[in-house]
């Protein structure tokens, strides 16, 4: 992983898990409750970097998505060019082997030509 994108997921773990405590801690306390409503600007700015952070790793997830259809792409691409060149070579191996063949074919279609005439 790259280290900006550790960052980035190691701060929002640590934002998590401090607002997490933070009013796991005052839940039955009203005072506490209520003095947030007076800090209500701190929590808006806490949301908001939250939501900042959930924003980036979601930017993230799409490159990383981007990135990977692009090397599926890239390895059909070669794929397909391997089998191009698979198929290239053995068309010329056949290409190489077919005029014996042709030739071996000839000889025996003259020679059993020249049985019949022989038996007639």
């Amino acid at each position: 992983m790259k280290t900006f994108k550790i960052v980035v997921y190691s701060v929002l773990f640590v934002f998590h898990l401090s607002a997490i405590i933070i009013l796991s801690v005052g839940r039955n306390d009203l005072n506490f409750l209520l003095d947030l409503f007076g800090k209500m600007d701190w929590l808006l700015y806490g949301a908001y970097i939250g939501l900042f952070f959930f924003f980036i790793t979601v930017a993230f997830h799409f490159l990383h998505q981007r990135n990977i259809l692009s090397l599926e792409k890239k390895h059909a691409k070669e794929i397909n060019e391997l089998k191009a060149r698979l198929y290239d070579k053995k068309e010329s191996d056949s290409a190489v082997t077919t005029p014996a063949a042709s030739v071996v074919k000839e000889d025996a279609s003259e020679e059993s030509t020249d049985t019949d005439k022989k038996v007639d």
